[in-house]
């Protein structure tokens, strides 16, 4: 019996939005009532009737309320129901004083009164049965049995109405049937796009999980080359590209499923705007800058390389400049325009340059390649952060592109205390590496090694967990995706006991959005590197 009244709960509950949504306009209604009971004095009982009403109307959204806001709905759905039963019962009861002024104009206005609560009713349904029979059924009742009661039934003309009555309830059927059906037929198309999406969210996330192990060794066995030969820079280099491609196609995948967030910690802001000098570019603006400033550096900085090798891959000649100002207020905000002494855009361009996959055209691609997501997933990640991107041409040649950002005040944040455990020994370290693939704990070997610390491997979670019972580590890296137990729930394991209980224990993963990066946290993580590990981050995590 719950699974029916959940069931229930779940097609109601559109329904119960769109009730609520129309209280305003039934308020209207009895103000317009009340108006004209001052203006005629055979109305006056619609001030009575005003005052049931809304005493009613109050019961509704108290309702409303705890239904929608119920963590059992199913459980409160049916006072919802015997409330909307009570209020059509109630605004239903003025057809018949009305029709008992015994006018035709009286007549009228009872049926109008009826047949627009009885659309209204079917509009608010949403397709729901239940909301429609309970907000409909008395006002067909009324329809019936007001010329009866309040009117003459001797009329010659009286059959004829309820006739009309029958066939009005028939196309009312029909017409909710209908509405039902292409009701559902939107939510089952919408719920499909969803999957769809979802799914297809789901495959890039995988696929670029599983593209981070090859890339991994890539780079890092190219770093190892290059030091005896300047042909492996070339590798490092097609690496580098890959990663960068492969991070644009999961920053789309995680906003099209509504999963990308955005940090608040404090940055020093001239510091992040005048990397823009390390590519030969002219800065205007920094000295004005505040210092610090709360966002997402990480963020802002994807922004800022988005916008600056866009305008670097469209200038052949001339310069870009980066102009950088704040607009104070209540709400300081900083503005960086990046303009550039290219070809400038066409208006239709303008239109399409922020939309996935879109470039400025067939010959831009060929000329420059690219994927055509920098730009969209830059508004999209100035938008999360409460600002936003906008292009247009500049006066004197060229495109214009203008990102303003909040820009709330910051602190300096205290430099991070040195690990002593690992930075500061006679020994050298020594480091566990838990990961299901060889050559992402290959690749880590050779940086661990590198830096001077003992290395040791486990391929699964299981060995990681034996090897710790009989070993000290003075860190360990952990995989968190792996198959059979992973990664979170053997940190969780090493911190219940065992001579492991407080070793750093730095997560290694090609998921780092807010919430996985929390879940880490959870389990116990100290720290989280990204994959492709770079060495300068993993000394950072076990060092710095």
């Amino acid at each position: 019996m719950g699974a029916f009244w959940e069931k229930l709960a779940v097609a109601y509950r559109p329904a119960a939005v769109s009730r609520r949504q129309q209280v305003p306009l039934r308020l209207f209604v009895i103000l317009v009532l009340c108006g004209l009971a001052f203006l005629y004095a055979d109305l006056k009982f619609l001030f009575a009737w005003s005052a049931a009403y809304i005493v009613v109307q109050v019961a509704e959204l108290l309702a409303l309320k705890r239904f929608l806001g119920h963590a059992r709905p199913g459980r409160a759905v049916a006072l919802n129901l015997v409330t909307d039963l009570v209020m059509a019962t109630t605004f239903g009861w003025l057809a018949i004083p009305l029709w008992s002024i015994g006018t035709p104009l009286g007549a009228a206005a009872a049926v109008l009164l009826l047949s627009g609560s009885i659309f209204t009713a079917l509009m608010g349904a949403e397709g729901c049965l239940a909301a429609f029979g309970s907000a409909v059924a008395p006002h067909l009742v009324y329809l019936f049995v007001t010329p009866l009661v309040a009117g003459d039934r001797g009329d010659p003309v009286m059959p004829f109405f309820l006739a009309g009555v029958g066939l009005f309830c028939l196309t009312l059927a029909m017409v909710f049937l209908w509405s039902r059906r292409a009701m559902e037929a939107e939510r089952a198309a919408r719920r499909a796009a969803e999957a769809q999406t979802a799914a297809k969210s789901a495959f890039i996330a995988m696929v670029s999980h599983e593209l981070r192990t090859p890339i991994n060794a890539i780079l890092n066995g190219a770093e190892a080359l290059e030091r005896d030969t300047s042909d492996a820079a070339l590798i490092a280099d097609a690496g580098v590209m890959m990663r960068t491609l492969l991070n644009d196609l999961l920053d789309l995948s995680k906003i099209e499923a509504g999963r990308m967030g955005v940090e608040m910690v404090d940055y020093d802001l001239r510091a992040l705007a005048a990397d823009a000098k390390d590519v030969g570019l002219s800065l205007l603006g920094a000295e004005a800058l505040p210092r610090w400033v709360r966002g997402d550096p990480m963020r802002v900085r994807q922004i800022l390389n988005n916008l600056l090798s866009n305008a670097i891959k469209f200038t052949a000649e001339g310069d870009v400049r980066v102009k950088v100002r704040v607009e104070p207020g209540k709400a300081r905000t900083v503005t960086i325009v990046v303009r550039d002494t290219g070809p400038g855009l066409a208006d239709d361009q303008i239109e399409r340059l922020f939309t996935p996959y879109e470039q400025a055209g067939a010959d831009t691609a060929r000329a420059f390649g690219g994927t055509g997501l920098g730009l969209s997933i830059s508004r999209d990640l100035a938008r999360l952060m409460g600002g936003e991107l906008t292009a247009a041409n500049a006066e004197d040649g060229g495109a214009r592109f203008i990102l303003r950002l909040p820009a709330p005040e910051g602190v300096e944040p205290s430099a991070p205390e040195p690990d002593e455990a690992l930075a500061r020994r006679d020994e050298a370290p020594l480091i566990l590496v838990v990961d299901d693939h060889d050559i992402n704990r290959r690749a880590l070997r050779q940086m661990l090694e590198a830096f001077g610390a003992r290395v040791e491997t486990a391929d699964d979670a299981l060995t990681a967990l034996a090897s710790a019972q009989t070993q000290v580590f003075d860190a360990i890296l952990m995989d968190v995706r792996m198959p059979g137990m992973d990664g979170l729930e053997a940190t969780r394991r090493l911190r219940q006991a065992g001579a492991n209980r407080q070793t750093p224990i730095i997560a290694v993963t090609g998921a780092v959005s807010a919430d996985e990066v929390a879940a880490c946290r959870e389990a116990g993580m100290t720290g989280w590197v990204e994959k492709p590990v770079s060495p300068r981050d993993l000394y950072a995590a076990l060092f710095g």
